[in-house]
């Protein structure tokens, strides 16, 4: 079971790291987010600050040069966020370690204990530091092939939008640091007071879901268990899910998530197992231009044809034409 957040938990200290090429605008909402949270719980629930190698003045991408705070290694922080960097394509990979192996070297020097999170891009900082090591990652789909050839070591889970490691949180796209800074205020504000900042805070898709995949978001969630349970899902092959194992690794009986399942979705728990890999397969759909065969097989469903046949059932769309209603062109 999830521990209710605690009003006596010490604020957590969150470097924003800075780093030339960067693109800041996610570390300015994260700190926008923490600022946010911070008034709506009338106590210090995140203490930000601004991080660099040193205290050089740092170009970013295609905007102003910012002054970092605090090295880095003098921050004393709980959390590094690595916000993403600039790459047009997978080849590109090479050119930019080099020129920031200085950043590199600064996160594999932090204390074994400091979490680091990473987004989009920026997850090839945290793997090439050797922060990813043994533990389960998420990127940008796109740079796929590269990072499982490059960083072998990481176990890979491109088909999670998020994936929270002992060590490390990494998460998918340009809009990364909304799911991690959710994962991480869960843990740290009552659900009303998450639910008023995900209302007056977090920015909507630029691509709308489709109805049938409504509220199976993780940052919809506001009840912990729920959230533990659409990981649960999300990870798990679609051809396994059975309510029994999913009660079981959350530690409630099967009767209670089910009951819990139904409130809070207005779905069975199975159906609402089905629409969570659905979705996956939606956002893969649009996000990749992966054969419907591939996605059938790394989300695990029994088959192609099993995948296409539910797709159509719960959308009223072949995969191919919701793809291309709804895939970014």
């Amino acid at each position: 079971m999830v521990s209710p957040p605690s009003p006596h938990q010490p604020p957590l200290r969150v470097a924003l790291l800075l780093y030339p090429g960067c693109m800041p605008a996610g570390l300015f909402a994260a700190a926008d987010m923490a600022r946010a949270a911070n008034l709506r719980a009338q106590a210090s629930v995140m203490d930000i600050c601004w991080a660099g190698v040193d205290l050089s003045p740092v170009p970013t991408w295609q905007g102003p040069a910012l002054a970092p705070t605090v090295a880095l290694q003098h921050a004393e922080a709980d959390v590094v966020l690595v916000p993403g960097l600039w790459l047009s394509s997978p080849d590109q990979l090479q050119g930019p370690l080099l020129q920031l192996a200085p950043v590199v070297q600064a996160l594999r020097a932090l204390p074994r204990r400091t979490q680091v999170w990473s987004y989009c891009a920026g997850v090839v900082l945290a793997a090439a530091s050797g922060r990813l090591r043994g533990q389960g990652a998420t990127a940008t789909w796109w740079l796929r092939a590269a990072l499982e050839q490059q960083f072998a070591p990481v176990d890979w889970r491109f088909d999670e939008p998020l994936v929270a490691g002992p060590t490390a949180t990494t998460a998918a796209g340009a809009n990364g640091y909304l799911p991690l800074m959710l994962h991480a205020l869960a843990a740290r504000l009552p659900p009303q007071a998450l639910t008023d900042l995900q209302e007056l805070l977090m920015l909507p898709r630029p691509r709308t879901a489709h109805p049938a995949f409504a509220g199976h978001d993780l940052m919809t969630l506001a009840d912990a268990d729920l959230r533990r349970a659409m990981l649960w899902v999300q990870r798990s092959p679609a051809a396994d899910l059975r309510l029994p194992a999913l009660a079981q690794a959350l530690g409630l009986s099967p009767r209670t998530l089910a009951r819990r399942v139904q409130a809070h979705t207005g779905l069975t728990a199975a159906l609402w197992m089905r629409r969570i890999k659905l979705r996956q397969a939606s956002e893969a759909l649009c996000d990749t231009p992966l054969p419907l065969k591939r996605i059938a097989e790394d989300l695990g469903f029994a088959s192609e044809a099993g995948l296409h046949r539910a797709f159509r059932q719960a959308t009223g769309q072949t995969p191919l034409a919701y793809r291309m209603a709804h895939g970014a062109r």
